[in-house]
């Protein structure tokens, strides 16, 4: 029974040998960490439309984008996002049209629309109470809830 054991040891100490040092020193992440807030990654789309005939949507990656469809207009475009806590804040670049008109540079901010479990609810947000802030004068504030699409 003594040789066992000390076989025992040998093998486990030859597979820490192979594994090598610089895994050992390394931690090992199954589940990607969201340190500036909810894990909020996805794309959406408004529930109506904005300003007239026009069809929101947003895609929450890196890099961000944002498309405009409706009133004969076809409109795509980038935005800058970041997470701080529940709250997103998005920067919504002005985007080309195409014939002579374009989408405004704006912002938006964003927080999960429902109920919330937590860290791990935040997986699972289906969707988004945002508000729109334009910058084209005369043009006031609109607030949707976008669904995950």
């Amino acid at each position: 029974m003594h040789k066992s054991a000390a076989g025992l040891l040998a093998c486990l100490f030859m597979l820490t040998l192979a594994a090598g040092p610089a895994q050992a020193q390394e931690p090992f992440v199954i589940v990607p960490d969201h340190p500036q807030g909810v894990p909020i990654n996805g794309c959406f789309t408004a529930n109506r439309t904005l300003f007239g005939p026009y069809r929101f949507s947003f895609c929450l990656t890196r890099p961000g984008s944002y498309s405009v469809r409706g009133g004969g207009v076809r409109c795509d475009g980038r935005l800058t996002w970041r997470a701080d806590g529940r709250d997103i804040r998005a920067d919504i670049h002005r985007a080309s049209c195409g014939g002579g008109l374009a989408w405004e540079a704006a912002s938006m901010d964003c927080r999960p629309a429902g109920r919330n479990f937590g860290r791990v609810g935040a997986l699972l947000i289906r969707s988004l109470r945002c508000t729109y802030f334009p910058t084209v004068r005369f043009q006031t504030r609109q607030t949707f809830t976008a669904n995950r699409t």
